[in-house]
């Protein structure tokens, strides 16, 4: 009846952050002449990794700076970061109320997220949740084992494919709970039965190929949301 493991993004999904990355973007654009605008943001970028975004800047700008524009974004992110970013909070309550029952019901929880390592522990353990995690892994930094020219990160599954391994189960085991559609893609495609919960910056995207779609954890025990993914 309970699937094996819940694997949740981060970005967007369990700390609000796709507001800095806009801010961040933004900041890191402008110094080039270019005014990225949040709607900009929110149908080409929202979601994607840092590289991503990075290679498509010489494009957008006219000037050969992709390199320069990943670094003023990042450290514009990791500033912001060393102060705090704020938690989605329906999504962290549920988040810890899954932790109160895991040992019960045999659940391992993950986080497999596109950002780099250190930006997800950072995230991680200014909310004190690090521990709850079996498994934590980075799309940015530790899929080099896998070979593809479009790359590893997401929208591919390779992610999804390698937290299921090192948790030990299956991805069609698996519950993913993601905040944009290259994830949910990622999810799907890995073979993850995947619920879409979008922030404001991304709700605009297409989830039609997401199992679910949940406007919010609020309110959501943990028994009655395995129902519901029963029902469904």
């Amino acid at each position: 009846m309970y699937p094996k493991a819940i694997i949740f993004d981060c970005d967007g999904t369990l700390v609000d952050s796709e507001e800095v990355h806009y801010l961040g973007w933004r900041y890191a654009f402008a110094k080039f002449g270019y005014d990225l605008s949040a709607e900009d943001y929110t149908t080409k970028f929202a979601g994607r990794g840092e590289r991503f975004v990075a290679e498509r800047a010489n494009d957008l700008t006219g000037y050969d700076c992709a390199q320069e524009i990943l670094r003023d974004k990042v450290e514009y992110f990791h500033q912001t970061q060393l102060r705090g970013i704020a938690p989605i909070a329906p999504t962290m309550e549920f988040l810890h109320r899954l932790v109160q029952v895991r040992e019960f019901l045999g659940l391992k929880l993950a986080v497999a997220s596109g950002a780099g390592k250190q930006e997800i522990l950072r995230n991680l353990r200014h909310h004190q949740i690090e521990p709850f995690f079996d498994v934590i892994l980075s799309g940015q930094d530790e899929l080099h084992e896998y070979q593809d020219p479009e790359g590893t990160n997401k929208p591919k599954p390779y992610v999804y494919q390698k937290t299921a391994k090192l948790l030990g189960v299956a991805p069609e085991e698996c519950i993913a709970i993601e905040d944009s559609s290259p994830g949910v893609t990622a999810a799907v495609t890995a073979g993850c039965k995947t619920i879409a919960i979008p922030n404001r910056y991304t709700k605009g995207q297409d989830f039609s190929h997401a199992h679910f779609h949940f406007e919010t954890f609020e309110g959501i025990e943990v028994l009655d949301f395995f129902e519901l993914l029963r029902l469904r």
